[in-house]
């Protein structure tokens, strides 16, 4: 009897832990049946980053603190203006749980009139604004710091923020949440890009195939428990038998009584492992259901978009490959007048070289050696010129020394003339030998007279003949150097636009490439745009193989779901 008892204590014991395996295997096919949320909890949100590619969060973070002063003025609705246009004012509205949508009001005043209008800007470029110097409140007076060292000189940040389409949903399970997690990353980190289906999914099945072998681990538990207490109570009956003497009619009724109890515990095992099982098959039934659901959406949803993003990628590659080719096409043609003008002066350089041929380098040498000749031959006729010229001078200067002589014996006749008149008595007693003096003194002044005629008219023409002899002199001397001038001129003129020429050579040399370039990069590009049109027309076909395979599955398991007799009564004896 007390072996009885132990084993029906034993077998409580076992039935009681096959429960709580249930219970606990059951929370866990309530997490797969939760695992993905229904699909009309599943939208695209917006995600903005900075250009450096960092969330608001993490740019707010790393504010210095006179930033982040700035940015809670901004969020407290304080009016502030840009330097460059201070007839706007703006002021923040509405932060709208600093999403997407940060309303900010714009006063524009013209005058005594004003204007105002709302718009609409992510809540990270509110955070740059934090981070610019062109900006200054209204109303407040900001002093410059005093002590501290002086904050680092921030330039205006102009570049724009990057829009990236997320998952995002409501109501979801942990799994699920670790699920948009790891895929709201890998579109972080891919952006720019074309996302891969198959990767998503991956990302996806990993988190429910984890959960699921987890199940499957334990589902079968209570059934092992129960059969462990069946086998118990075989061997609690067989000892009973073996230790009470032999077999007698009691201790067989009494192994029968321990094998039925026994029973007990597999019989809870098996229906607990049947519930368990039933439940679980149900739960993936849900489970895939939601997940299709799931998948679905992100080829309807999502990956569009991300196509959509790669189309406009190509587009404005496209786009700016077609300005520049207008734009350099418009160079090109801007270089026609000037290549005009060197081909111009490239003939003339050809005629000068062919009228240069014909007349000889010879005649050329031989004509630079004349013109050396004729300057030295008036190097020369210089130095003659100089020392005639000093010649004159000296005679000049004899002829001033006569003047003063003959000026001196005018001055003395001048005096004697004096003397004469004061002696006039003495003059008067001898007037006829005074008359005969001043008779040979007049013929005396007369040749003096006469001399000094002669002298200046000497003078006059020797003068006149050395200025006629020194024009002309000068006018031989310039013509001559103004030709040595011209033919210099020529010279130089010809080695210099010979220099220019080889530097336009020089200069259109890689233009002679420039055709085999441009066809090279065309082909190029249209070999990278055939490629990207054959790897989406891929990804459709991809696509639209995968929509049908996932109906068909739905199909299937529609079938193979359909409740029959057996499982009606079953699910009414389980529920």
């Amino acid at each position: 009897m007390f072996e009885i008892l132990l084993e029906a204590a034993i077998i409580i014991g076992i039935v009681c832990f096959q429960g709580y395996v249930f219970l606990q295997n059951r929370q866990k096919i309530n997490r797969v049946v939760s695992l993905y949320p229904d699909k009309k909890q599943l939208w695209i949100s917006k995600e903005f980053l900075n250009a450096s590619g960092n969330t608001a969060q993490e740019v707010k973070n790393n504010l210095l603190p006179a930033q982040a002063e700035k940015l809670q003025l901004l969020e407290q609705g304080k009016k502030f203006l840009f330097l460059h246009t201070p007839s706007e004012i703006h002021r923040v509205t509405n932060l709208n749980n600093r999403g997407e949508q940060v309303e900010i009001r714009r006063t524009v005043y013209d005058g005594f009139a004003s204007n105002s209008e709302t718009y609409y800007i992510p809540y990270i470029r509110l955070v740059n604004l934090a981070t610019d110097n062109e900006i200054e409140f209204v109303g407040l007076k900001t002093e410059p710091e005093t002590s501290g060292p002086p904050l680092p000189e921030r330039k205006r940040n102009t570049a724009p923020e990057i829009e990236l389409d997320l998952i995002a949903a409501g109501n979801c399970s942990r799994e699920f949440l670790e699920i948009l997690n790891d895929t709201n990353n890998y579109l972080r980190n891919n952006k720019g890009a074309a996302a891969d289906f198959n990767i998503l999914k991956d990302i996806s099945e990993r988190q429910s195939e984890v959960l699921e072998k987890e199940i499957n681990a334990i589902v079968a538990t209570p059934l092992y428990v129960g059969l462990l207490g069946t086998f118990l109570g075989v061997i609690f009956g067989l000892s009973g038998i073996i230790l009470g003497g032999g077999v007698t009619n009691e201790a067989i009724q009494t192994f029968i009584t321990g094998v039925v109890v026994a029973m007990v515990g597999s019989f809870f095992g098996l229906l607990l492992t049947l519930w368990g099982n039933t439940l679980f098959k149900n739960a993936r039934f849900i489970r895939d259901r939601h997940q299709n659901d799931y998948y679905t959406f992100l080829q309807a949803q999502l990956l569009p978009r991300l196509h959509s993003d790669m189309a406009g990628s190509l587009s404005s590659l496209k786009a700016v490959l077609d300005a520049f080719n207008r734009e350099f096409l418009d160079k090109v043609a801007d270089f026609k007048p000037i290549i005009a003008g060197i081909t111009a002066n490239i003939e003339v350089q050809k005629n000068f070289l062919q009228k240069l041929e014909e007349i000889g380098y010879d005649q050329m040498a031989k004509a630079s050696l004349q013109v050396f000749d004729k300057v030295t031959q008036s190097t020369e006729e210089f130095q003659k010129f100089l020392g005639y010229q000093q010649a004159l001078n000296q005679s000049l200067e004899a002829g001033a020394g006569a003047a003063a002589s003959v000026q001196s014996i005018l001055e003395r006749l001048t005096g004697f003339e004096r003397g004469i008149n004061n002696v006039g008595q003495y003059i008067g007693q001898h007037d006829n030998l005074i008359q005969k003096q001043l008779d040979f003194f007049g013929t005396h002044e007369k040749e003096m007279a006469d001399i000094s005629a002669k002298i200046e008219q000497y003078f006059d023409q020797a003068a006149g003949r050395l200025t006629e002899l020194m024009d002309a002199r000068m006018r031989y001397l310039e013509q001559d150097a103004q030709n040595a001038y011209e033919r210099w001129s020529n010279h130089f003129e010809a080695l210099n636009r010979d220099n220019i020429y080889e530097r336009v050579v020089q200069y259109l040399e890689p233009f002679k490439k420039l055709n085999t370039q441009q066809d090279e990069l065309s082909r190029e590009i249209n070999q990278t745009q055939r490629t990207l049109l054959q790897k989406m027309d891929r990804d459709a076909e991809t696509q639209a193989r995968l929509l049908r395979q996932l109906e068909h599955m739905n199909q299937n398991l529609d079938k193979v779901t359909q409740p029959g007799m057996l499982k009606k009564l079953m699910d009414k004896m389980f529920k």
